[in-house]
């Protein structure tokens, strides 16, 4: 009997780890989803869309980033990266990215309430093909799709300036937040081989205040 237990402890103390490792992983992807719905929840709860659009240099989202990173912890969130966006829907499955920022922290930063900005992964306020992004239709509604004077689409494609019968992108639909965040996921057990998984959730949510 103490033969075969001696035998199968590796194989049970290892079977341990790796359902240790899947559970952790499964906390921390929670975790990821649960940050990134509190970043933009507060995000539209407190900044006003068409006051981003008229002065979008002059906002800041970093106090929201900052305290939306606090629901990672006890996890390393010197491994996340958030990045928040205004955008305005353009057609049915695209919208014109109005504003965005990111920012990573290290666990000192965060306790001293700052931060390090980053380079966000999308363009913002360029009028061309660059700051056109595709966005679920399923958070589109028909009045927040713009439709130009003379009942003509492709706004997404009109970089030029608005006149009677054209409408500018960006100049007309409605506007989303888009809350995004990418967390590196490195296990507490490697067996010997670093491995790091990333994770990554984006939430659309309409804004409070327009």
């Amino acid at each position: 009997m103490l033969v075969e237990f001696a035998i199968s402890l590796p194989l049970l103390l290892l079977l341990y780890q790796l359902a240790f490792v899947a559970t952790d992983m499964v906390t921390c992807n929670r975790k990821v989803t649960v940050a990134t719905r509190a970043l933009v929840d507060m995000v539209s709860r407190n900044l006003s869309a068409s006051g981003i659009q008229a002065n979008s240099s002059g906002i800041s989202a970093a106090s929201y980033m900052s305290a939306s990173a606090v629901v990672l912890l006890p996890y390393d969130v010197t491994q996340a990266t958030q990045q928040v966006a205004l955008v305005r829907v353009c057609d049915a499955s695209h919208a014109w990215v109005v504003w965005t920022q990111a920012q990573t922290q290290t666990a000192a930063q965060l306790t001293a309430g700052t931060a390090t900005a980053t380079t966000s992964t999308l363009t913002a306020g360029a009028l061309s093909a660059a700051s056109v992004v595709a966005i679920p239709s399923s958070m589109v509604t028909a009045p927040m799709i713009p439709v130009n004077p003379n009942n003509s689409v492709g706004i997404c494609s009109n970089y030029a300036a608005s006149n009677s019968s054209l409408t500018q992108v960006g100049q007309a639909g409605g506007y989303l937040f888009v809350g995004q965040m990418k967390f590196n996921y490195v296990p507490p057990y490697s067996f010997g081989i670093p491995v790091t998984t990333p994770m990554i959730d984006a939430i659309y949510m309409s804004p409070r205040i327009q």
